[in-house]
C-alpha cells in the first residue's frame, strides 16, 4: 500500500546549502515539487515556495510546537543545523528538532554535520561540539538517521584566512605543528549540495560502497584531496594575479593584528576563538578525505586550490558573508 507520507521535508532551504539541495532535487533528479516540503521559521516565505509547486510549513527550531506540526507525515527529514552561534542555544534547538521528529514518526533523519575530527569526536573546535552533541542525541533517540559529515566549504576561504579583496597580506599565527603542515579537505558547497541531493533522491541502497561508519552512522562527504592554508593563499594570488605575502605572527600578536580595524568588524573574542580553530586545523581536524562524494557525483570533486582560483578569476572582489559581523 503506498505511503501517505510526503517523501521529503527540507530545513535550511533559505540558506545557501539547503537552497542548492532543493534546486538539485528538482532539476537534476526530477523529484516532483509536490513531494517536497520546504520549511522556514517565517511564514513570509510561504508564497516563495508554494509558487514553485512545493508544499510549505513553518518550522522554527526554537518553537517545539511548530516542529511537531511541521514534521507530521514525513518520510525523510533533511536536518540542516541551526545558524545559532551560541552552542547551548543551538543544542537546545537541535533537541527540539529530534524530539519532534521522533514524536511525529519521521522515517529517516539526514543530519548535516561537519567533518572536523574525522570520524571521531576529539576536535576541540567550539562549533564542532554542537555537532557531536546532536549526533549523540540522534543515536539515543532511536530514530533511523545518517550524519553527513561535510568537508569545510572551499567557498568560505575568506573566513578561514580572514582575507578580503583589500588585504595587503595574510597574517597567520605561528603554531605547532606549523600552518605550512595544515591539511584541509576543502569541498565546494555546490558539490556538497549535489551529493546530498543525490543521496536523498536515490537512497543509500543505490550506493553499496557507501557504508555509514561508527555508532553515529557517519557518511563523510569531502573532496578527494587536501590543501594547506598556504596552498589557498597561493590560489588567491593566482586567481587575482596578485602577490600578497603571508605574515607569520605569534598567536597573541596575530589576535591583536587581526582584531585591529578588521574589515568585517569582528571582535578580539572572535579571533581568540578562531585561534582554537586554527590549532585544530594544523593538528589535522579537517584532513579526512573520503571517496563517498566522488561516488555520488560520478566524478572527482573539485580541489580546494582549483576552486579558489576559479572563484577569484570569475569575481576578484569575492567575499564571504560570515566574514562580516551581522
Amino acid at each position: 500500500m503506498p505511503s501517505s507520507k510526503t517523501p521529503f521535508l527540507l530545513t535550511g532551504v533559505t540558506g545557501g546549502l539547503g537552497a542548492k539541495i532543493l534546486e538539485d532535487l528538482l532539476n537534476k533528479h526530477a523529484v516532483p515539487a509536490s513531494s517536497i516540503i520546504a520549511t522556514s521559521r517565517s511564514s513570509s516565505n510561504k508564497k516563495r515556495f508554494e509558487s514553485q509547486g512545493l508544499q510549505f510549513r513553518v518550522a522554527d527550531f526554537k518553537d517545539a510546537a511548530s516542529l511537531n506540526d511541521a514534521f507530521s507525515q514525513v518520510e525523510n527529514l533533511l536536518f540542516v543545523s541551526s545558524s545559532e552561534r551560541d552552542t547551548t542555544t543551538r543544542n537546545a534547538e537541535h533537541q527540539n528538532v529530534i524530539n519532534a521528529a521522533k514524536a511525529a514518526g519521521v522515517d529517516k533523519v539526514w543530519y548535516v554535520s561537519l567533518a572536523l575530527g574525522g570520524l571521531g569526536n576529539e576536535s576541540k573546535i567550539g562549533f564542532q561540539q554542537a555537532h557531536y552533541e546532536t549526533e549523540r542525541l540522534l543515536a539515543e533517540s532511536g530514530l533511523d538517521f545518517i550524519s553527513i559529515r561535510a568537508g569545510l566549504y572551499t567557498d568560505a576561504f575568506p573566513l578561514f584566512l580572514n582575507w578580503y579583496p583589500s588585504s595587503k597580506s595574510v597574517p597567520l599565527p605561528r603554531l605547532t605543528p606549523p600552518v605550512t603542515a595544515s591539511k584541509v579537505a576543502f569541498t565546494t558547497r555546490n558539490e556538497l549540495a549535489e551529493g546530498i541531493a543525490t543521496l536523498l533522491a536515490k537512497g543509500l541502497s543505490a550506493f553499496p560502497s557507501i557504508k555509514p561508519q561508527t555508532k553515529y552512522n557517519i557518511v563523510p562527504l569531502t573532496a578527494g584531496s587536501t590543501a594547506s592554508l598556504i596552498d589557498i593563499v597561493n590560489a588567491i594570488n593566482k586567481g587575482r594575479g596578485t602577490n600578497i605575502p603571508i605574515e607569520y605572527l605569534s598567536p597573541e600578536d596575530w589576535i591583536t593584528a587581526s582584531a585591529t580595524d578588521d574589515v568585517g568588524g569582528k571582535s578580539r573574542a572572535w579571533f581568540e576563538a578562531r585561534l582554537i580553530f586554527m590549532q585544530g586545523i594544523v593538528e589535522g581536524d579537517a584532513a579526512l578525505v573520503d571517496p563517498s562524494l566522488e561516488t555520488l557525483l560520478g566524478r572527482k570533486p573539485e580541489t580546494g586550490e582549483h576552486a579558489v582560483e576559479r572563484i577569484l578569476r570569475e569575481n576578484p572582489e569575492y567575499t564571504w558573508h560570515q566574514n562580516h559581523v551581522r
